[in-house]
């Protein structure tokens, strides 16, 4: 019988292995993918700082004091210069009040303040007058620069009144734009009418120079600056036609606006002076985040450079205060806020601040 074992030879058919198939990627999906989850965090990040959070801009500053006094005078000498560490009591410039602004005084005022003020002489009276002309007819030729500016934008806004006008009426221009124009059409008139008012009293104050510079004479009626007890800040009296204004507070002599020789306005800042305390914060919030914050609460401070720190509210001003220029958005009307003013919670942090000082600074506080 024939044995059915046998022996099965290896299939001559070789099975080769299947390349791994990639895998595509659908760019376009990871895209949009990725721009929704972007867009839907940003929404989340905004929606939840405007429901939570209240934000507004700060200005780093010192407490100052603007000096002014309570009628027109003219500054014959400064006492102390910019940077100047002043005490209370310290006189600060030498004025003569009320009309001899206007007709120079005299020469014997000249010759009395001559030996008293560290070399701060006047050669005769004419001189001062010369320079106070000079720089009324400056002040003029400046503002008549900035009539002619004005002007201008005026006409130009003038020209395209008619077209926004048509344009609102078809409804392709909102109308917000054209109450904007109008708007700076009134500033820009109410602004040259202003200068020009300014540019008549410069010219009254020059003829009264000339006419006062022709009738002066030169004569010595008095002999020496004498220097009134004045109290501890204020007013001193030298004399009939000469005062010393003395420093009210402690502090330092930052920034002096008119100079010597010139004419203060009653109205018109004379010289500041920051005092001897704390840096502070004013923060500018918007009217509608009243509800939200009082005194004594505390703040988030972000400083230009990333820098944080803390801050606590000490006093408001109830009265609405236009937001400074910096923070000011251009071509909109201007925004009114509700100020703060901001301390540091630790002591330290007064010399971090320092650095600081005129920046602005982002404020943050949690609503709830």
């Amino acid at each position: 019988m024939k044995s059915i074992d046998f022996k099965r030879k290896g299939s001559a058919i070789r099975v080769m292995n299947e390349d791994t198939k990639k895998i595509k990627y659908n760019w376009d999906r990871v895209v949009y993918i990725v721009f929704i989850i972007g867009a839907l965090v940003f929404l989340g990040y905004y929606a939840v700082n405007k429901m939570f959070y209240i934000k507004a801009d700060g200005q780093v500053l010192y407490e100052n004091v603007i000096i002014r006094l309570t009628n027109d005078c003219r500054i014959l000498a400064y006492q102390k210069k910019e940077g100047d560490t002043v005490r209370k009591g310290d006189s600060l410039f030498i004025y003569t009040p009320d009309k001899d602004a206007y007709n120079g005084g005299n020469g014997g005022v000249v010759g009395g303040i001559k030996g008293a003020l560290n070399d701060t002489t006047y050669q005769n009276s004419s001189d001062w007058r010369e320079k106070e002309k000079y720089a009324l007819e400056r002040k003029i030729g400046d503002n008549q620069i900035e009539i002619a500016q004005n002007r201008s934008l005026f006409l130009s806004y003038e020209s395209e009144l008619e077209r926004l006008r048509n344009e609102v009426v078809l409804d392709v221009m909102p109308k917000s734009r054209l109450d904007y124009v109008q708007n700076e059409m009134i500033t820009l008139k109410t602004e040259i009418e202003k200068l020009n008012s300014e540019n008549g009293q410069y010219r009254r104050l020059i003829e009264q120079l000339s006419v006062a510079a022709k009738q002066a004479a030169i004569k010595s009626t008095r002999n020496g600056l004498f220097v009134g007890a004045g109290g501890n800040g204020g007013d001193g009296d030298n004399h009939d036609s000469i005062k010393v204004f003395y420093s009210p507070i402690n502090g330092t002599v930052t920034r002096i606006y008119t100079q010597q020789f010139e004419v203060a306005l009653k109205s018109e800042q004379i010289l500041a002076i920051h005092k001897n305390t704390p840096m502070f914060i004013k923060g500018f919030f918007d009217q509608a985040d009243m509800s939200y914050f009082k005194e004594g609460d505390l703040v988030n401070i972000e400083f230009p450079d990333g820098t944080k720190s803390t801050g606590v509210i000490r006093r408001f001003y109830y009265a609405t205060y236009s937001l400074p220029d910096e923070f000011q958005k251009r071509y909109e009307p201007t925004t009114r806020t509700i100020a703060a003013d901001i301390y540091p919670v630790e002591e330290s942090e007064y010399k971090h601040w320092k650095s600081f000082y005129k920046l602005g600074a982002t404020i943050t506080k949690y609503k709830y």
